[in-house]
């Protein structure tokens, strides 16, 4: 760093009073410091990595890598989540993609530590979101403190429960990508975390490419990418959409080119995971006529190690918690609107 320094106050003392020389130099400087200061590492043959893992896929150890969602839905399409790799849940507003996370991280963390940054909620409200999450109370009662005694006593009682989950929150690091790593480091090292949460990945930003958002998307992506590969953690990031899925006249449901800000969103992650409600475009029924109410389609649009495909889950009535939806859970509705399949029907 301290050659850097002088090289800079060399070329700004002795170089020519032209402004574009000046720029140049600089740049061409930078350039060769960024490939100096890399240190790939070494190529390792394809025998020495072999070895090295064959023993592990003979005992079925590389099965207990896993990180399993909770949803057995979900679990039954992709697998559950692998260790170097950049997740994506993307969603429209009001999906439910922060309640979601708070669903899948109280799941993982029975097994493995998490670390949940948080760049749209403070650290007391996404906690109000854990606390709803694990007793069945309405967010908004908790954070309003309108709870009765039995719900008080309930909200008290979590202790025990909450020492079961190792998860740390952070909602800070939001424009400086270098502070955020070197944290994400120290967390993995501390706390063995295996898991990190970032929501949402658009609140984020760098002191780079302030002039251009998609650049500045992409780099935070690559970022993110780099950290799940680097340190052989899972990261899993939500994503806004763009308004293209509610312009569409067919159908609602998003796609890949949907991803706001950036298609490098779509290159670097693993998985795309969408989250979609009918009830949210007033679809009452689906195809069979079965009810959509609470119903919550996971739609696995990208699957680098895996199979696409969807999961549905059912979100329970005051929107604390996701489970399995199971035919049982779809409830009979009646239509009037049917009255005359019934009179025409053959008995």
């Amino acid at each position: 760093m301290n050659d850097l320094l002088i090289s800079l106050q060399s070329i700004i003392r002795d170089s020519p009073v032209d402004d574009t020389e000046i720029i140049n130099r600089l740049r061409n400087l930078v350039f060769e410091h960024e490939i100096n200061s890399c240190t790939p590492n070494e190529s390792k043959a394809f025998w020495d990595l072999y070895t090295k893992n064959v023993t592990g896929w003979q005992d079925n150890a590389g099965t207990n890598q896993l990180i399993r969602s909770g949803f057995s839905n979900l679990d039954e399409v992709i697998g559950g989540f692998s260790p170097g790799e950049f997740v994506v849940i993307g969603g429209r507003p009001a999906m439910g993609k922060t309640q979601l996370c708070v669903n899948l991280v109280l799941n993982i963390s029975h097994n493995q530590p998490v670390l949940y940054f948080t760049f749209d909620l403070s650290e007391y409200l996404l906690v109000c979101r854990f606390i709803s999450a694990l007793t069945g109370i309405a967010v908004s009662r908790i954070i309003q403190h309108d709870l009765s005694g039995d719900e008080k006593l309930a909200v008290t009682e979590l202790s025990k429960e909450i020492q079961k989950h190792p998860i740390f929150f952070n909602d800070s690091y939001n424009s400086s990508i270098s502070a955020f790593k070197a944290h994400c480091t120290r967390q993995i090292q501390e706390n063995g975390i295996k898991v990190i949460v970032v929501d949402y990945l658009q609140m984020m930003s760098s002191h780079r490419y302030r002039n251009s958002r998609e650049l500045e998307i992409s780099y935070i992506s690559r970022e993110l990418k780099s950290i799940a590969k680097d340190n052989n953690v899972c990261v899993i990031a939500t994503s806004q959409l763009s308004r293209a899925p509610e312009k569409r006249s067919m159908t609602s449901k998003p796609i890949l080119s949907d991803l706001r800000d950036s298609g490098a969103i779509e290159q670097d992650a693993d998985k795309v995971i969408f989250i979609y409600r009918p009830e949210y475009y007033g679809i009452d029924v689906d195809e069979s006529g079965n009810s959509t109410a609470g119903l919550t389609e996971l739609i696995v649009a990208k699957n680098r190690n895996g199979s696409l495909g969807s999961a549905n889950l059912k979100r329970n009535a005051v929107f604390s918690s996701f489970s399995d939806f199971t035919e049982s859970t779809n409830v009979f509705s009646f239509f009037p609107g049917r009255i005359d399949e019934i009179d025409k029907a053959p008995f």
